[in-house]
């Protein structure tokens, strides 16, 4: 070895320990403090658009419960017009001809 003893290698009692990760660790909580404002600030502007468009949906008369009756119209819609696809379905296959093939005969769109 060089001369030295484990004793002359080891700092000062008086000395406290700093870790190199301690900096580190503030650095990041800064950076996620940061990150965690601008997304705040994000959710926030989102929230003032949505209460404006809510606010300009209300002034042309447009209500919440108007609005949940259309949605559960347009969710009725869909549950029969599955049912009336699952019939043309069997009628179909009965019949051993493409489903598409029966629109005609039934004045049905194929765009609908």
């Amino acid at each position: 070895m060089s001369g030295k003893s484990l004793n002359d290698l080891r700092r000062p009692k008086t000395t406290a320990f700093k870790s190199p990760l301690q900096n580190t660790s503030q650095k990041s909580s800064n950076v996620l403090k940061n990150s965690e404002q601008d997304d705040v600030q994000e959710l926030e502007k989102k929230l003032e658009t949505f209460n404006s468009e809510i606010a300009e949906l209300e002034s042309r008369g447009l209500n919440v419960e108007m609005l949940q009756t259309h949605i559960d119209k347009l969710h009725q819609y869909n549950e029969l017009k599955d049912c009336a696809q699952m019939v043309l379905g069997r009628i179909a296959v009965l019949e051993g001809v493409r489903t598409k093939d029966l629109y005609p005969r039934y004045n049905l769109d194929l765009e609908d």
